[in-house]
């Protein structure tokens, strides 16, 4: 069952098409689906990320296309996290990852949504670590809320700023860490385009993702 849903991550084929040696597609599928909505692949990528290292968070969002197919999804587009930018419609995935660059937690929020709010839901994961992000996420508001929750920050300050906040050069080098693990998970078919109509089933296929990189990532 797992590696006949590991191939479909991998390729991004339709489920008709498994190959018959994984077994039958339809069963295959409704095992998928039953334990997409039991939450297990969120609560298997949460019991993995209790082993995150280090005080550094990294902080950032990627935008994903959607696929034709999943383009008319129950319930309207936003309430499937898609939305329509310049570049046509899609999905922001939003993740931290810790100083090794594997997966915390991820969420998925419309294409035209702010950085700032999409990973409004992250932030939990960030109490009393140090928060590493790119400008996009230099806001008052944003610094005001990590130092309520004992959170320090590394965020270069945007141009014209009157007052910069000053940060740590030598942590912010390592940003690349989450950049990485975007480029990772983005190997699998599945996540690089978005085939899925609902934004359950695809965050699954992120979530499953995220758990194999906490297995195979050499750190």
């Amino acid at each position: 069952m797992v590696t006949g849903i590991w191939f479909v991550l991998r390729t991004g084929c339709p489920w008709r098409d498994l190959p018959p040696h994984y077994g039958s597609w339809s069963s295959i599928y409704t095992r998928w689906r039953r334990w997409t909505a039991s939450g297990l692949w969120r609560r298997l990528l949460a019991r993995l990320a209790r082993g995150a290292k280090g005080a550094l968070r990294h902080l950032d969002c990627s935008h994903i296309k959607l696929h034709q197919d999943g383009a008319n999804p129950p319930g309207g587009q936003l309430a499937q996290a898609i939305g329509r930018t310049k570049g046509g419609l899609n999905t922001k995935l939003a993740a931290v990852v810790d100083q090794h660059g594997r997966a915390v937690d991820v969420v998925l929020a419309p294409g035209p949504k702010h950085d700032l709010h999409a990973v409004a839901p992250l932030r939990r994961c960030l109490r009393r670590h140090r928060v590493v992000a790119d400008k996009g996420f230099d806001a008052d508001g944003f610094r005001a809320d990590l130092r309520a929750q004992g959170s320090s920050c590394c965020i270069p300050p945007r141009r014209g700023r009157r007052h910069p906040a000053r940060f740590h050069r030598g942590y912010y080098r390592h940003r690349h860490h989450i950049e990485n693990f975007f480029g990772r998970i983005k190997k699998f078919r599945r996540i690089s385009t978005r085939y899925e109509k609902l934004a359950i089933t695809f965050l699954a296929f992120v979530q499953f993702a995220a758990a194999l990189d906490w297995l195979t990532h050499r750190v």
